[in-house]
């Protein structure tokens, strides 16, 4: 057996420890088993899997010490579950390219799944108490993670501390929902970043010193105190700032490839006349996409 899939098995409260002899497994998914609430130690038995879902598995508090004996997962997706700390042996996993974190808003995503919608009812909710506390620490061993979501996971002002410029590889971030003014101070470090979320950060500021150079893709909506947008060097860029009610100046952007970037400010209000009627220009001399209220 290379597959096993096991979602939205409401009744299902125990993994029997025989799953430890799948030699062959590549794939477990278990999400929206909602009554789970341990994984036999016998699991970390499979080095072959790549994939373990357990999203939805709200019940399920902790998963076993020695994950990181799977020494082949490349995709961790742990969404809206009851864990409050991952092991720390999951700094040891160098092949994960995508760990997702996502707390409890995660369900709003969810209710056009048809399965979801059929089972929503059994489904007791939590959210992480902190994105931070579940983090393995240190995460210099996560080598080749390229997705990392946190979000809805209550960061707050002192979780703007978190060391994740160790992250070489990291491609993809999202934040969304986190409560502190100021980004990790070390995410100028990841020098491959290339998508940012920062959706419904009501305390956040951006500054261009914040961002590396990389970036190409910031998702900042409904961010009700962030001021300014920064663009980083003469590149491409989509900036999506849709709801940010006290957004007044979208700096440098003149510096934009305008033949190619793509600008959404709906509902941005607070934007100047004169900044709109700059906007409008590059608008008539480029295929630019621009949107504003």
């Amino acid at each position: 057996m290379e597959i096993l899939k096991l979602t939205a098995c409401t009744s299902l409260a125990k993994v029997h420890p025989s799953i430890g002899h799948l030699k062959r497994l590549v794939s477990l998914n278990l999400e929206g088993c909602c009554r789970l609430k341990t994984l036999p130690e016998s699991i970390c038995n499979l080095k072959s899997i790549e994939t373990l879902n357990i999203s939805l598995c709200s019940q399920l508090e902790k998963l076993p010490e020695f994950l990181g004996d799977m020494e082949s997962l490349t995709e961790l997706l742990a969404n809206g579950t009851a864990i409050k700390q991952l092991p720390a042996s999951t700094g040891y996993l160098k092949k994960l390219t995508r760990l997702s974190l996502v707390g409890d808003s995660y369900k709003h995503d969810l209710q056009s799944k048809s399965w979801f919608s059929r089972f929503s009812s059994w489904l007791s909710w939590r959210s992480c108490s902190t994105s931070i506390a579940m983090l393995p620490t240190p995460l210099t061993g996560l080598t080749s993670l390229k997705e990392l979501d946190i979000s809805y996971c209550g960061l707050h002002e002192a979780s703007s501390s978190i060391d994740i410029g160790s992250l070489s590889c990291l491609e993809k971030l999202n934040l969304s929902g986190s409560k502190f003014s100021n980004l990790p101070s070390s995410i100028g470090h990841l020098l491959n970043l290339k998508d940012l979320w920062v959706r419904r950060c009501p305390n956040l500021f951006l500054s261009t010193s914040e961002l590396p150079l990389s970036l190409t893709r910031l998702y900042a909506c409904i961010c009700s105190t962030m001021e300014r947008v920064p663009v980083l060097g003469e590149k491409r860029l989509l900036v999506t700032s849709v709801g940010c009610l006290n957004l007044i100046e979208f700096r440098h952007m003149e510096l934009l490839d305008t033949s190619s970037s793509i600008l959404n400010f709906d509902d941005c209000n607070d934007l100047s006349n004169n900044y709109k009627e700059t906007l409008v220009q590059v608008l008539s001399v480029s295929p630019f996409f621009l949107s504003y209220s």
